[in-house]
């Protein structure tokens, strides 16, 4: 039986000190022994006991019933009730201040452990129950927080579908309605316009796709030891063919470390989404750079751009869902790549920094551990 600290309340010095021997031959610890209800409150909250053992008539103003009251109310302490007097009037008031226990004196040893027994399991049982009830209403209030978070995501996202659905909708009917008096150039330019608008649908569903698997990784996370140099110079010769002539692409590497444990798809991800956003916030003709730094504990991926930057006021907002910048203009976007960036680089444990200043360009800076 682990050790119980009481607090015995009893106005008769005899009687409080023959309680105290006899609690301390059944193996509990006394916090104290006081005999008004105002000493009663002052070393409950200086001594913190587990239970009260409380006389209900006691000389001073103050009787046990308000000073069990106080203690429960403001301390949450299990309070027992040793009294002479069994009338009803007595019970009834004693029952209002929510007591664990109710003893008539004189009492035996056995009872007196009965009713502390039984106390100090109720008392338990109830702190349980109410851990419980607080762990559900905050995974209530999480949930609920998590729905509104979705429903805003599906809002957001409803929002950026509709502007290309549009276009497509407004090109096929134009195409449909006047196409046969169209030059085969305007022809051609109106089918580039519908592919840049159902790309732009298909770019938008993808990276929901991955802003979903991010958020429940349990069964969408497969992180395995992969050579991450390997993986950015195939990524880069994609890019270097999607940029054409109108970029200069620049990879260096450093380090002799190559490999580390990522899930390779993720990591294509953030990839994209950084150089993606490296081509399309930057001038025609500038240079964009990923390097390479492979350390013994962590690799290093930067991405360097000399683009419009990144005005200070938005800055705070970086990885915020469908946030863009202030400046990006009649640039496209939905406003999901960084925070998809920053998802991936937590689920890998990694740290994400960027500077950038507007007009002057930006730089990511990624590091993953090499090991989980």
């Amino acid at each position: 039986m682990s050790e119980l600290k009481i607090l015995i309340v009893e106005d008769e010095a005899i009687v409080a000190e023959d309680i105290a021997i006899r609690l301390e031959k059944m193996g509990y610890a006394i916090a104290d022994i006081v005999a008004s209800g105002e000493e009663a409150i002052s070393a409950a909250i200086r001594t913190q006991p587990d239970l009260v053992l409380m006389d209900i008539m006691l000389q001073n103003e103050m009787s046990g019933i308000q000073a069990a009251q106080e203690i429960y109310t403001q301390l949450h302490k299990p309070v027992i009730y040793l009294t002479a007097y069994g009338d009803d009037k007595t019970v009834k008031q004693a029952q209002i201040t929510y007591p664990f226990g109710y003893l008539l004196k004189p009492f035996k040893d056995k009872e007196l452990m009965a009713a502390i027994e039984i106390a100090r399991s109720r008392y338990q049982k109830e702190r349980e129950m109410k851990q419980a009830l607080n762990w559900a209403e905050a995974e209530k209030a999480k949930a609920q927080e998590e729905n509104e978070q979705k429903s805003e995501y599906l809002r957001m996202a409803s929002h950026d579908l509709r502007s290309p659905i549009t276009n497509i909708k407004a090109w096929a009917q134009l195409f449909y309605l006047s196409a046969e008096k169209w030059s085969e150039e305007k022809k051609y330019n109106a089918l580039k316009e519908i592919e840049k608008a159902a790309d732009r649908m298909n770019v938008l569903l993808e990276e929901i796709l991955v802003m979903a698997r991010t958020e429940n990784p349990e069964n969408n996370f497969h992180p395995r030891m992969l050579n991450l140099l390997s993986l950015c110079q195939n990524f880069m010769d994609k890019i270097q063919y999607r940029a054409g002539h109108n970029y200069t692409i620049k990879f260096e590497y450093q380090g002799e470390y190559t490999n580390a444990c990522i899930d390779e798809q993720l990591c294509w991800h953030l990839l994209n989404n950084l150089l993606d956003n490296a081509l399309k916030y930057s001038p025609k003709g500038s240079e964009i750079s990923l390097t390479f730094i492979g350390e013994p504990d962590n690799i290093c991926l930067e991405v360097k751009d000399s683009g419009v930057g990144i005005p200070a006021k938005d800055q705070k907002n970086l990885f915020q869902l469908f946030h863009r910048g202030s400046n990006v203009k009649e640039i496209p976007g939905n406003g999901l790549g960084l925070a998809i960036v920053k998802r991936v680089v937590n689920l890998h444990h990694g740290a994400i920094e960027v500077k950038s200043q507007e007009n002057q360009g930006t730089t990511v800076m990624v590091k993953f551990p090499v090991n989980l």
